[in-house]
């Protein structure tokens, strides 16, 4: 039997083993972006948090015990069932179907506590501690992390060592910190701690925010810049973009650092810019010649040209010369190249050829290469930077001599292109399946 409370609790906890999986942090994979279906994950998410405080579940709200008392309504749960949490761990082990399984996984580590965790560790003895079942694990150490942290720590270091062992303690933490961020705070900041305090950080911080965002935002603004806090900025600008993208935008044009804000400002256009471009856009113009959000128009100029290709590159030639206006036509014509590369190319030829365009020649050139090579050499060989041009020319004849090697030997002797470059062409590197896909 489920009660409401069980049913969100469940669908709450997949819920975030599903976001642990896109954002990569469980096993390294975190690439310091935020794409949008991780963005609607975790706003789900947020959403069964509220569900479950207003119904009497247990999630992130608590005082600063490190034991959480269950509610009596979640200990009977598996009672009705006729299984212990045990039978049902044992159960969601077998099945073959991932939505049924993590949703098993879900319901029985809902009512994890002191009193059944033995049966909870025992079902898990057998998993193997890596990729292949981090959503299970990840599920598990969020619970476990929420009344026995340094418990669950411990287990992280029995069943891996080294990185693998930080990047497991990293889940303990976001429940940690979203009960006891305090706690969780001193026991990162440990001495002992001092040399995964960077790692450990990316769960302190996710868990922090969901309970008290201006607390993790001033804590995250004190630390030193690196690419690390670039990573803890995007998930603080994730949990502000909830609260509306005015006070977003507020909270990343307030930020002192150069480097944080460059990263706010990033994170906030990669979220908002292919749905609502014309807010980024318009929000954005005011900041053009400001190199903290160089990468912000790039990013608005990939994300809208996937759906506004013609919009998107007349906003940027309005924009004043600069890098700003530079990398977002770059930006634009990565997509409009793919997408249609006859108007694309009908953009090009209504420009004067020189420096400036030099970027944009390469980019279409390179892009429309990946399905005619003979008709993206032109463009390229009309780029007039030396280095640019020999690197252009040398990646789109390759792919040219991938699809026609006959034509591209015959073109060859009349190019006049160096030896050394014509060599290179004739010498294209071997291609894996996930190159080939990327490039369609």
């Amino acid at each position: 039997m489920k009660n409401g409370n069980v049913t969100v609790m469940a669908v709450g906890l997949v819920l975030i083993a599903s976001i642990a999986f896109a954002g990569g942090y469980f096993l390294a994979l975190d690439g310091g972006s935020s794409s949008e279906e991780v963005n609607i994950l975790r706003e789900s998410v947020e959403r069964q948090k509220k569900a479950i405080e207003t119904s009497g579940g247990r999630a992130t709200q608590g005082g600063p015990r490190l034991t959480a008392p269950v509610p009596e309504s979640n200990r009977r749960k598996n009672v009705g069932s006729g299984k212990s949490v045990r039978e049902l761990l044992f159960q969601a082990r077998a099945e073959s179907s991932p939505i049924t399984r993590l949703s098993a996984f879900a319901e029985a580590l809902s009512d994890l506590n002191e009193d059944n965790l033995d049966e909870v560790l025992e079902a898990y003895e057998s998993l193997p501690f890596g990729f292949e079942h981090m959503q299970e694990y990840r599920m598990l150490l969020y619970a476990w992390g929420q009344f026995d942290p340094t418990g669950a720590i411990g287990y992280c270091n029995e069943r891996a060592s080294g990185m693998g062992a930080g990047f497991a303690t990293t889940g303990v933490l976001e429940g940690w910190a979203s009960r006891d961020p305090d706690s969780a705070r001193a026991w990162v900041e440990s001495p002992e701690n001092a040399g995964m305090s960077k790692l450990y950080n990316m769960g302190l911080v996710r868990g922090w925010a969901s309970r008290d965002l201006q607390a993790a935002s001033s804590y995250v603004e004190g630390l030193e810049s690196g690419e690390d806090v670039g990573r803890l900025i995007a998930t603080l600008s994730n949990e502000y973009y909830k609260q509306g993208f005015g006070q977003a935008a507020q909270w990343a044009e307030g930020l002192g650092d150069e480097k944080m804000k460059e990263a706010a400002f990033a994170n906030l256009s990669k979220q908002v810019s292919r749905d609502e471009p014309e807010v980024i856009a318009d929000w954005l113009k005011d900041h053009a010649g400001e190199a903290y959000a160089v990468k912000s128009f790039e990013t608005l100029g990939k994300r809208w040209s996937e759906t506004q290709p013609e919009s998107a590159i007349d906003y940027f030639e309005e924009l004043p010369e600069g890098k700003a206006r530079a990398e977002g036509v770059e930006g634009v014509m990565e997509n409009w190249a793919k997408k249609d590369p006859q108007a694309a190319g009908e953009w090009l030829n209504e420009k004067e050829v020189g420096p400036q365009l030099d970027p944009v020649l390469s980019t279409y050139a390179r892009v429309v290469s990946n399905e005619n090579g003979a008709a993206a050499m032109d463009w390229a060989v009309a780029i007039s930077e030396p280095k640019l041009q020999d690197k252009t020319v040398r990646q789109v004849g390759q792919n040219w001599y991938r699809q026609d090697k006959e034509a591209v030997e015959a073109w060859l002797p009349q190019s006049e292109l160096s030896a050394e470059t014509q060599k290179a062409i004739q010498n294209p590197p071997k291609q894996n399946w996930w190159q080939k896909l990327s490039n369609r």
